[in-house]
């Protein structure tokens, strides 16, 4: 998994999409309406690539009341990315500048939240990459709680609906997320391989593409030679 991850880390987010609309994935992978905030907001060439890990947060007063044995950052393995999902229009921020202190020190790769973060001078010092859906000055303890880790999560876009709608993403736990300037990405492990077969060559490609239009040839002209097809 560390190995397909480093080489999935080598793509861009737009490059992965493009690899998983090919191969029949209605949503390109993306998790839509997710931002980068940290290490520096929406700049930069920060990267991170690894397998989910999971964490599902309900209201407080949610009916099922299972609590996980373990704080989620100190369950996260070295290496993974903690995925977090918070309830659709909670205002208060499911992650910290604490969180990121302890994840960054146990070797956790980022933070990816379908939710808010806080306290964004602390992750922008510690330069730890978070990507969030906005954030908030409201901690999640009167909002929200922890119900289960390790879930496998359905991630639903909240930007207006479209016509047809944007389908909604899932997220499983172990499967490689790979977050850029971009957005946000996931990929099911039985699929990494064959994204990179396809996106290697078509990297490959676009360069001869850009190295033709960089000589004034017309982008038709340079896609056909080059993509075999033109736009």
């Amino acid at each position: 998994m560390a190995d397909i991850s480093a080489q999935l880390r080598e793509l861009s987010t737009c490059e992965i999409s493009d690899a998983l609309i090919k191969m029949g994935v209605p949503s390109g992978g993306l998790v839509p309406d997710l931002k980068m905030y940290s290490p520096v907001y929406e700049a930069g060439d920060t990267r991170v690539a690894g397998p989910a890990f999971t964490v599902e947060m309900v209201p407080v007063g949610h009916e099922d009341k299972s609590k996980p044995a373990q704080h989620f950052v100190d369950a996260a393995p070295p290496g993974s990315v903690i995925f977090m999902q918070t309830p659709p229009g909670v205002r208060s921020g499911c992650w910290g500048g604490l969180m990121s202190t302890a994840a960054k020190t146990k070797g956790v790769v980022g933070a990816v939240l379908d939710g808010g973060c806080r306290d964004l001078n602390e992750h922008r010092e510690l330069g730890f990459p978070v990507f969030a859906r906005g954030h908030s000055t409201l901690g999640p303890g009167t909002f929200t709680r922890v119900r289960a880790l390790n879930a496998t999560l359905t991630i639903h876009p909240v930007a207006p609906v479209a016509d047809p709608p944007f389908p909604s993403v899932t997220v499983r736990p172990g499967d490689i997320v790979v977050a850029d300037l971009d957005g946000v990405v996931v990929v099911p492990p039985e699929m990494a391989e064959e994204v990179l077969k396809r996106a290697i060559p078509a990297r490959e490609a676009d360069e001869k593409v850009r190295a033709d239009l960089l000589l004034g040839k017309g982008v038709s002209e340079s896609m056909l030679k080059h993509r075999g097809k033109a736009p």
